[in-house]
């Protein structure tokens, strides 16, 4: 199975009280969420996990180096990374969706 993971509220969170929706994000002082990581790794094994930002598509910065590293630092077990790809957006409506709270470990 080919897993797609968000990054941003989803593994790493920020304490500097920023709307989730905001895009004005300092994201070198993300927070991983290490219970929410776990989760993502323990499907590795058995499944093909990229990970999946909108970091740097609205701004065009490269955010990629840096997200890698906070990757690495934070213990992700992954296949691929896309940094700047995903488009930007407020909602997102999918039959194929799920959220982090509906990932048993």
């Amino acid at each position: 199975m080919k897993i797609f993971v968000d990054i941003d509220d989803t593994i790493c969170f920020y304490e500097d009280g920023l709307n989730k929706f905001s895009n004005k994000r300092d994201y070198k002082n993300a927070q991983p969420n290490l219970a929410n990581i776990k989760k993502i790794n323990t499907l590795y094994n058995n499944n093909e996990i990229t990970y999946w930002t909108a970091r740097g598509s609205v701004t065009g910065l490269d955010w990629y180096k840096l997200t890698k590293s906070q990757l690495k630092e934070w213990g992700c077990k992954y296949h691929k990374l896309s940094v700047g790809e995903k488009p930007a957006y407020d909602l997102l409506i999918c039959d194929k969706t799920k959220r982090i709270e509906e990932i048993k470990e």
